[in-house]
């Protein structure tokens, strides 16, 4: 009996219809915190800190869900989304909030990555061919999950087609969201606190990500071409 497949069309224009519900509610849940941001200052951030705390799990589950969906859809972003979290809860709020959004999402995508026929173009990919074609896979696709310009659906089509079982595949997520997680949540925080250094700090590790990102594209060209 051939295998029902789900229409990719379709299943993204309905987590784009999700993210919008989502965004409705974080605005109304967080519509004071975010009129005081646009004016912030020394009275406000102290007023913005007691309104941040006294918002319970549900309100922070809104971002947890929005980052994850963000996350699964192809060609979208929840950099902003991220960035946002950590300048609401700080530092180690805003990366647990960040983390586990990114790390739900792919689980997601994962779970019916299999059940989507894909383009000729995905498929054809340089990228994925790099990444399922490495003598280290878990460690190229632990890589992947932290380049934040390599698409997620690339590296979550890769573990499916090399069967990676769920223990690996949880355990890339989870090392390899981490660092952009934090360094969203530790950006937004920057922001939050006025702090210029923090800022070119952030700047510098995602610049470095992107060069280290350069150079193993490089590295693979290479072994490719003298394969």
């Amino acid at each position: 009996m051939k295998e029902r497949r789900l229409n990719k069309t379709w299943l993204i224009v309905g987590a784009i219809l999700l993210a919008v519900i989502v965004i409705y509610f974080i605005y109304r849940t967080y519509k004071p915190d975010i009129e005081l941001l646009i004016d912030l200052n020394a009275h406000n951030k102290a007023k913005l800190l007691h309104m941040i705390r006294s918002h319970g799990f549900t309100d922070m589950f809104l971002l947890i869900t929005l980052i994850g969906i963000l996350n699964a859809i192809p060609g979208m972003s929840n950099s902003v989304v991220c960035i946002f979290a950590g300048l609401c809860y700080g530092p180690i709020g805003g990366f647990l909030i960040n983390w586990s959004g990114n790390i739900l999402g792919n689980c997601a995508v994962m779970s019916i990555i299999r059940k989507i026929d894909l383009s000729k173009r995905v498929k054809k990919n340089k990228l994925l061919r790099y990444l399922l074609h490495q003598k280290h896979p878990l460690i190229a696709l632990t890589i992947g999950f932290m380049i934040p310009v390599i698409p997620s659906v690339l590296v979550n089509y890769a573990g499916a087609q090399l069967d990676v079982d769920r223990k690996h595949y949880l355990a890339m997520v989870i090392v390899g969201m981490a660092p952009t997680s934090f360094l969203y949540a530790f950006g937004g925080d920057a922001i939050f606190k006025g702090n210029i250094r923090r800022l070119v700090g952030v700047g510098i590790a995602i610049l470095v990500l992107l060069c280290f990102y350069l150079l193993i594209k490089k590295i693979w060209q290479y072994h490719e071409e003298n394969a």
